[in-house]
């Protein structure tokens, strides 16, 4: 297994609630993340979690294909989001989002850390930050327009 770790941030013309709201609503996330096709809430959940099940939509070089795994929020505050998600074979990728009010608005910021098999990692690493370096973009249009 390897482990790494990365940081994107992004200024919104917003509020902090606004922005905690967004990123806290899976349902909505098929709108600001790029890769995500579908977002099903589970019928079951460990207690003061909220679960889902996310199908996205990947490209390996020619191959396109979809993957279901599972995303947890697990604690939300007043400024801060933390999630969890796994998809198999042991891929895990821990979020925590603060959003910081700034001049203009807010200051988002995420922290990522990935842990997965050796011969995935740098596939899931390159991804993930694709992803959610377009997905702040998105959060940005979302939320300002």
């Amino acid at each position: 297994m390897k482990q790494g770790s990365f940081e994107k941030e992004i200024s919104i013309n917003s509020d902090v609630k606004t922005v905690v709201d967004l990123i806290a609503d899976y349902s909505q996330h098929h709108k600001i993340h790029p890769l995500i096709e579908k977002v099903e809430r589970a019928r079951e959940e460990p207690a003061g979690i909220r679960r889902y099940f996310i199908t996205d939509n990947l490209q390996w070089g020619p191959f396109k294909f979809k993957i279901k795994y599972q995303a947890d929020i697990i604690s939300v505050s007043e400024d801060t989001v933390h999630t969890e998600a796994y998809q198999s074979p042991g891929t895990y990728i821990t979020n925590v989002t603060k959003i910081s009010p700034a001049q203009n608005g807010v200051v988002l910021h995420e922290t990522i850390t990935i842990k997965a098999p050796n011969l995935l990692f740098g596939y899931a690493f390159r991804q993930a930050q694709a992803a959610h370096e377009e997905m702040l973009k998105r959060i940005k249009s979302f939320i300002e327009r």
